[in-house]
This record gives structure tokens, sequence and C-alpha cells, in this order.
């Protein structure tokens, strides 16, 4: 690639990655590429690294956020770029000036592996352009490698005529029901949310991380004015939550919460259907589900949850899914070899299954 630099934490960061046009099928970055992102996970022993390969004409050619955190047994460091890099398509030899500053930098001197995450499709032509860098299959996704994705471009209109049958009778019966919706961007917020999502995590097993963690997340986000929290309440009670996060023009739903409570006056329809608009009036263009399983049937334990997604009308996308390269012989066979056992052991004291729920 002629004529190009490569920037190591560029001012203006943000502005960078939600440059459009990086990728076809997203306007902007996911969030995972964000200062904020970057700012939550600090304090949990995270170190980013930010880099950026500049075009002549000045515009990104490809972008990638690192995080490296120590690997406790290995003694070395795990590098991941979270649903990154991107890099423009026109252009893939942007990509291995990216990954070749990534390994020059000194980050990479310590370090076990580097796992990419690229939202990219799960076709020949990715899969080929990472093998042929060294990249092999990750051992692990750590970001849900499918999703939905709703074109917010529509109307209204035609996006509520898009819903299916069950899923735009029942967002009707929450609203003559009494279900009632409302932003709560607020500390309070945080906490009832996270009420919410303690009960479903016991019910279903998930796994979530410690209320710490979201009050984190929410301070970082709302801070960059990239954040909406929203509840469903019926008779004075929070039945559930959707919580919103933006990277430029995408709306993410980063997660949700639902109660037994009240679960036949359909609140969390009502409540994602709100959520879409809501995103939709930030002039959001894309709505990502965040999460769904890569190949769904009636027996996945997500089928569910696919269900409810689904019936608010995205179309299924899958990616190419975490790809690791290893830095170091013995750090990388002991990354290859000890984090599975490790995810399967968690799993099954967790979930009473090794496999994990999006597989």
């Amino acid at each position: 690639m002629e004529s190009s630099e490569t920037l190591f934490d560029p001012p203006g960061w943000d502005t960078l990655v939600e440059t459009r046009g990086l990728s076809p099928l997203f306007p902007e970055a996911p969030p995972t590429q964000t200062s904020a992102w970057a700012e939550v996970k600090a304090a949990y022993g995270y170190r980013a690294l930010r880099v950026a390969v500049i075009s002549a004409d000045g515009s990104p050619a490809a972008l990638g956020q690192v995080l490296a955190r120590r690997l406790p047994l290995l003694g070395r460091d795990w590098l991941y770029c979270p649903y990154g890099p991107l890099w423009n398509p026109d252009a893939p030899e942007a990509l291995k000036l990216w990954l070749d500053a990534v390994r020059g930098h000194e980050i990479a001197r310590r370090a076990a592996v580097l796992t990419i995450e690229p939202r990219v499709p799960d076709d020949e032509d990715s899969r080929k352009l990472l093998t042929g860098l060294g990249f092999r299959r990750g051992v692990q996704d750590v970001q849900p490698r499918g999703t939905l994705l709703l074109d917010l471009s529509l109307e209204e209109a035609t996006l509520f005529a898009g819903l299916e049958g069950h899923t735009r009778y029942n967002v009707g019966l929450a609203e003559r029901r009494g279900v009632e919706i409302k932003l709560e961007n607020s500390p309070a917020g945080v906490e009832r949310f996270v009420d919410l999502l303690e009960e479903t995590e016991e019910r279903k097993r998930f796994l979530a991380h410690d209320r710490a963690y979201y009050r984190r997340v929410w301070e970082a986000f709302v801070k960059a004015d990239a954040c909406d929290l929203l509840l469903a309440t019926f008779e004075g009670g929070d039945v559930a939550g959707a919580w919103l996060v933006y990277a430029g023009r995408t709306a993410y739903y980063v997660y949700g919460a639902t109660s037994r409570r009240h679960s036949q006056h359909k609140g969390s329809q009502l409540l994602q259907w709100r959520a879409i608009l809501k995103a939709k009036e930030r002039g959001a263009l894309v709505y990502d589900f965040w999460g769904a399983p890569v190949e769904p049937t009636e027996k996945h334990p997500l089928w569910g949850v696919y269900q409810f997604k689904k019936g608010f009308g995205g179309e299924h996308t899958v990616f190419v899914g975490a790809h690791d390269l290893s830095l170091s012989a013995l750090g990388g066979w002991g990354w290859r070899v000890g984090l599975p056992l490790a995810r399967r052991m968690r799993n099954f004291f967790i979930r009473g299954r090794t496999a994990d729920v999006m597989d």
C-alpha cells in the first residue's frame, strides 16, 4: 500500500473509528473499539494500544484497538482486538500494515498470542485473507459471532409491518394492558437493571459481570453520550430492561434482562420495540441485536432468545469469528490447550454443560 502512515494512539481516536466506509456491513465500528470500552476494561487490568493506518488522502485504511492483559499461568500477555480490526475492503493490504505495526510494537514483546475478531463475513475470502497472514481459527470466540441486524433507515410504519405477526400482536397487547416504558439513564436505573439481570442470570444460568462492572460501562458510555437504558414496568414493578450503546450511527443491544413477574403481559416485546424506536430517534442506521446462535435450531439453548430477536425483523448475520496469531511458541501452545479447558470447566460448573451458550 503506497503513501500510507501508521499512527500509534492517535488523537481523536473515536472520530477515526466512526469514519464511514471501513466495512461493507456497518456504518461505523462497534463500541468495543472505542475509548469508552478501553476505559471500562482498564479497571480489570487491560492496557490499550490503538493503531491506525492512514491513507495518503487522510482517510483511515485500517484501525484496531488492542487490549493487553497478563495471562497468570503463562507469564505472558494476551493481546485482544475486540470486534476488530477494521479495514477498507478495497485495500486488504492495509490489514498487513496494521498487523506489522502491532507485532513491531513493544506491547508484543511479552505476548503469547494476538486474538482478533473482525466483523467481516464468514466467507472464503475473509478466511483466506486471515490465514495468509498467519492466523488460525481461534480456540474461543469472545464476542458473539452471530447476530441479527435491523435496517433503521426504513420508516417506522415499515419497520412495524416487518415485525413477525406474533411479535406485532404482543407489542399491542403490552400497550393495551398498561406496560410502561421509561428511559432510565441514571445510577438508580443501572441498579434496577442489574437487579433484573441477576434474576435472569440465576434463572437461565447466564454468565454476568458483577454490579460494579455495569456501573463502569454506564459511566463510560453516558459520559460519551453513547448509552440508553430503558426499563419496562407494570403496576410500578420492573419487568424487563434493555441497554443500548452507540458507536457512530449503529445502536447495539448489548444487555437485556427480564423477570418472570407479569410475563404474560409481554413487556419485553414492547420494550424492544421502543428501544428500536429510540435508536432510530437518535439517528442510528442499524440496530444490532448483539448475539444470536451461528446455526439457530430448535435444539439450541438460545433458540427462544433467537426467536424473540428474530421477531423484530432483523437479518441473521455471521462473522468470521476469533482468529489467533501465536507470538510465542510456548505461550501460543499454552493458550490453545489451556484456554479451552478452563472455559469448559467454568461452563460446566455454572451452566451444567461444557459448551458455550453461543455454540
